[in-house]
């Protein structure tokens, strides 16, 4: 009888041991490290085929993306291109963002000591876990999936991410199902971050 329960047992073991591994890949270090701000200026013309947004919407869907990755606090956003007026919807609203991120200081690529520019202070940061899915939070929606697609593919690169897992499945017209997650590590200051 014990040894028809021990393949059983190794079976347990070596499934909780993966999950493990798997659990660990997926939680953030919090070792603190320093880290140096980094300013971006990215422009954004969305084009979407599910979901219309208008100058005001589009702002605060953004500001609402740049906080949850961990944008310093302060982040701008300028949108324009809704000639039809104040809450109406656009179907090609523009959007300019002013922001800053926080990155890893990576010592090869610091001034040395006799640099004549001055070095940038550092900030203490860690890898900090963020999920973005419809309903979490609680602002996005199915419908933002091809927002989400673009700023995944203009904006996010301007973070310092790690350990992404990046899903997205939007089918134009149809605002049903779970079209997109995006689970990953962002650097981010170790305490809120604060405008310069």
């Amino acid at each position: 009888m014990g040894m028809k329960l021990l393949p059983l047992a190794l079976a347990w073991l070596a499934g909780f041991g993966f999950s493990s591994l798997a659990r660990s890949a997926e939680e953030p270090s919090g070792a603190a490290e320093p880290g140096v701000w980094h300013e971006h200026a990215v422009e954004l013309d969305y084009m979407g085929f599910t979901s219309t947004y208008s100058c005001d919407g589009l702002r605060s869907k953004l500001e609402l993306l740049l906080h949850q990755l961990k944008a310093r606090a302060d982040a701008k956003v300028d949108t324009y291109g809704c000639e039809r007026g104040y809450g109406v919807p656009s179907r090609f609203p523009h959007a300019k963002l002013t922001f800053a991120t926080l990155k890893p200081l990576d010592a090869a690529a610091a001034p040395s000591a006799t640099a004549a520019a001055p070095v940038a202070a550092t900030v203490s940061g860690s890898w900090q876990a963020v999920a973005l899915e419809p309903q979490r939070p609680f602002e996005l929606q199915v419908g933002d999936c091809e927002l989400i697609e673009q700023f995944r593919d203009k904006v996010l690169p301007a973070f310092a991410t790690r350990a992404a897992q990046i899903r997205t499945q939007c089918v134009p017209h149809q605002d049903m199902g779970g079209p997109f997650s995006l689970r990953l590590q962002v650097f981010a200051p170790s305490a809120p971050a604060a405008s310069k």
